[in-house]
């Protein structure tokens, strides 16, 4: 069914609209003010996705201003909208919804590894700024992280008395800036694949789902990789914060191998739910599987396991 010419532009402004409601709400406090915020890109993605990359920018736009109007006029958290939820689901959704012709007259989409590179290459540059923009304080960027994070618990341990732990004592300020990116990529992975699950539902998909069996990684990025591991475990100072930071970036891509090669493995099997049931409850209690994936990825890379595990026909795969 055709649009008429006001609806994506009404669209594209309530999808900006209610991820700024999403991206503030966390200022309300509560478990469910935080899932809501979680949520911020899903209406950017929907946007996106089902109406185009024009559609997703001025959605952005609009976001970013009611962003700025619901903080009293901060530039600042406006610009934090901007970087980490607009500018991420442009990326996707323009590259998504790249596509060319075979000479079938099929349509040949955009790889979803690529994309997935694409977005890690935006958390990668993340870093790299950020760790730049702090050469001239104490401590470079790790120093800056150790700093906040003890002044952050400070008032809690004064209200009980206690003098609050040396900077030096917050050991997670080592992996922070990594952690807070790899949080920050499976956010924005996690819902540009709901938003697409819910346009497929309804009929209003753009492009065929992104199936896991079809991630292919670039072969430069398993060297990259473990130099990264490498640096991290003999270099000093800036160099190793950087690159054990930089490593932890880097594995998302990999975890992300990993669960495909589950699924395909799980696709052959007449347990196949049971198993992704199983799999993914170890995955959220447990935390230590993320390494199975990681280390499954980098096989997968080097030997194909998906190929021996002789993967499912078209259709039967998961997005």
């Amino acid at each position: 069914m055709a649009l008429g010419p006001a609806v994506p532009l009404v669209v594209a402004v309530g999808g900006g609209l209610a991820s700024a409601f999403f991206y503030l709400s966390v200022t309300f406090g509560g478990m469910g003010a935080l899932i809501l915020g979680y949520l911020a890109p899903l209406p950017l993605f929907l946007t996106g996705l089902w109406l185009g990359t024009p559609a997703v920018a001025l959605a952005g736009l609009a976001g970013a201003a009611a962003v700025m109007l619901g903080t009293s006029g901060s530039m600042l958290v406006a610009l934090s909208y901007l970087v980490t939820g607009a500018a991420p689901a442009i990326l996707v959704v323009r590259q998504s919804l790249l596509a060319r012709a075979r000479e079938d007259g099929t349509l040949e989409w955009y790889p979803p590894g690529r994309v997935l590179i694409g977005l890690t290459g935006m958390g990668v540059a993340a870093l790299l700024a950020a760790v730049i923009l702090t050469l001239g304080e104490p401590g470079g960027l790790e120093g800056l992280m150790r700093q906040t994070l003890a002044r952050v618990v400070e008032p809690a341990f004064r209200s009980q008395g206690q003098p609050a732990p040396d900077p030096e004592a917050f050991w997670v300020a080592a992996v922070l800036p990594g952690l807070v990116a790899v949080s920050w990529l499976v956010m924005t992975i996690v819902n540009a694949v709901l938003a697409q699950g819910a346009l497929m539902r309804f009929g209003r998909n753009r492009r065929p789902a992104m199936r896991l069996a079809e991630l292919e990684l670039p072969n430069w990025l398993a060297p990259l990789f473990a130099v990264s591991v490498l640096a991290a475990s003999v270099a000093p100072g800036t160099i190793g914060f950087l690159a054990v930071n930089l490593a932890l970036i880097l594995a998302v891509p990999f975890a992300f191998a990993g669960l495909s090669v589950v699924h395909v493995f799980a696709s052959r099997r007449s347990a196949r739910t049971l198993i992704l049931v199983g799999f993914y409850m170890m995955l959220f209690l447990f935390g230590w599987p993320i390494l199975l994936l990681v280390g499954l990825g980098m096989i997968e890379q080097w030997i194909g396991l998906r190929r021996r595990f002789s993967p499912a026909a078209p259709g039967q795969e998961d997005e």
